[in-house]
């Protein structure tokens, strides 16, 4: 599972000259979840729209300037409800798909990393979704973080100062697209960063859970038990 913002259709009437929709948006860790959730109620909603949360934000944060979006276009709004008169939805839903990068219900179902780890790992295996990481402990080595993106590189950098074969992270990719390569080939990438201290690039287009995951599958790659590792969020301060 991923951790998306949604648009989903609870209702749409048709008026001669007027069109009406009803649009509920928010936030979720698991979309499958959450459209049960509303069905309970009324069995024909539709999905309309999933975004990913930009990689630097918690999905709080991407909720909120979403919504900031949705009232723009929305002829009312009562807390997630959005009511959007003929085409305004279709003018929203274009403005955000400029802002954050649109994603499938069945990319987001199936979203890579897609191993759990699991046992005992710190924080890995708990919902990070709307957290906001302060220091990363891996390698019997403390580091302050500022982001999700700051937290992945930081890992990254730390395990490949220990290993002479660095291009071997290159072998933990997605079921469609690469995590890490080669300077030089960043462009594969969506949202390519630098790993300090290495030829090598990240994506960084993922989720908190996402980035808590691939760091676990870092570790595993180079032999290192998954109990090296723990992350600190401003939350628990």
């Amino acid at each position: 599972m991923s951790d998306v913002i949604y648009a989903i259709k609870m209702y749409d009437v048709t008026y001669p000259g007027i069109q009406i929709m009803d649009v509920k948006i928010g936030k979720t860790t698991d979309i499958k979840r959450t459209k049960r959730q509303y069905r309970r109620g009324n069995r024909e909603i539709e999905v309309l729209d999933l975004w990913q949360p930009n990689p630097q934000k918690n999905l709080s944060t991407g909720e909120k300037g979403v919504h900031d979006v949705a009232e723009k276009y929305a002829y009312e709004r009562e807390s997630e409800k959005f009511v959007f008169l003929q085409g305004k939805y279709q003018q929203f839903s274009e403005t955000v798909d400029k802002l954050l990068l649109k994603t499938t219900e069945g990319e987001a179902e199936d979203a890579e990393p897609t191993d759990e780890p699991t046992g005992d790992v710190g924080h890995t295996g708990d919902d990070l979704a709307g957290t906001t990481p302060a220091a990363i402990e891996i390698l019997d080595s403390t580091k302050d973080v500022d982001n999700w993106t700051d937290t992945l590189q930081t890992a990254a950098a730390q395990v490949l100062d220990r290993v002479e074969n660095q291009d071997k992270i290159t072998e933990i990719d997605g079921r469609e697209r690469s995590y890490f390569v080669e300077k030089g080939a960043e462009s594969n990438l969506i949202s390519p960063r630098e790993i300090p201290g290495t030829n090598m690039f990240v994506e960084t287009n993922f989720s908190a859970n996402d980035v808590d995951r691939l760091i676990a599958k870092i570790l595993n790659k180079y032999g290192y038990d998954r109990s090296n590792y723990r992350i600190f969020t401003e939350e628990e301060a």
